[in-house]
């Protein structure tokens, strides 16, 4: 259904037009412009392939506890505390979930090889590397091929 501004406004519920002239200006709600008719920007309120006007407005805005968009009837305003309370997932499922993440962190804390980082950045830096003391570029692509020596070396 397309929707003129004022119409859009009331049918999330807002007593103003301000909340979609801004999101507008953002280019918000570029996706929901349905073109023009007269003088009036048009709103497309269900899309194809897109989610419906309302639930795109909700999303990015903030809701507050006076809020239209926060006040809709779903799915989720019907659950009781003890059915939601049985949807969550339990401490077990949760621990499951986390295990490769948890696995993934551990390798990422390996102690480094420092012989091999040695290695590798003097095979980056090359024989001619000058010592001491360095310019500033001179330390940036140090600490670069320092980086780069750690990673290769696993640490």
């Amino acid at each position: 259904m397309k929707l003129t501004i004022s119409e859009a406004a009331a049918y999330c519920g807002y007593k103003s037009r301000t909340v979609l002239y801004r999101m507008l200006r953002d280019g918000l709600l570029r996706d929901y412009e349905a073109g023009r008719h007269g003088r009036n920007r048009l709103l497309e309120s269900d899309p194809p392939g897109r989610c419906p006007l309302r639930d795109h407005i909700a999303a990015n805005v903030q809701l507050r506890h006076d809020s239209p968009l926060g006040q809709r009837h779903g799915p989720l305003a019907e659950l009781t505390d003890e059915a939601l309370a049985a949807a969550m997932p339990t401490d077990a499922d949760l621990a499951a979930a986390m295990a490769p993440i948890d696995r993934w962190i551990e390798g990422q804390r390996q102690e480094a090889n420092w012989e091999r980082v040695a290695l590798l950045l003097t095979e980056y830096l090359g024989p001619t590397w000058p010592g001491p003391p360095w310019d500033g570029q001179q330390v940036n692509t140090l600490a670069m091929a320092m980086a780069l020596a750690q990673e290769g070396a696993g640490g």
